[in-house]
């Protein structure tokens, strides 16, 4: 799961001009940035970020390695009193 999301990871940031195409390959070989996007946006994964998500963006990238890490584990800890999929559901009625 983490190498998906890491791959994941990878495109988006080409895709929004901060990666680069030596990380994205697939089985077939890399795919022109064009042909991700259009992919993922079809499927509604993704769309173009707002100023205010890549002011943000930028202030995650430039926190140390170790405080990210403390972040993340921090949101895997979590407990919700309600599943995710419940707080979801709630909010899409």
């Amino acid at each position: 799961m983490r190498t998906c999301l890491d791959r994941l990871e990878a495109i988006v940031r080409h895709l929004v001009g901060e990666g680069d195409t030596a990380d994205i390959s697939t089985e077939s070989g890399s795919l022109e940035s064009e042909q991700i996007l259009a992919g993922l946006q079809a499927k509604g994964l993704v769309r173009v970020p707002t100023s205010e998500e890549r002011r943000l963006a930028a202030e995650w990238d430039m926190l140390p390695e170790e405080e990210k890490q403390a972040h993340i584990r921090f949101m895997y800890e979590l407990v919700l009193d309600l599943p995710l999929s419940d707080v979801i559901a709630e909010n899409r009625g």
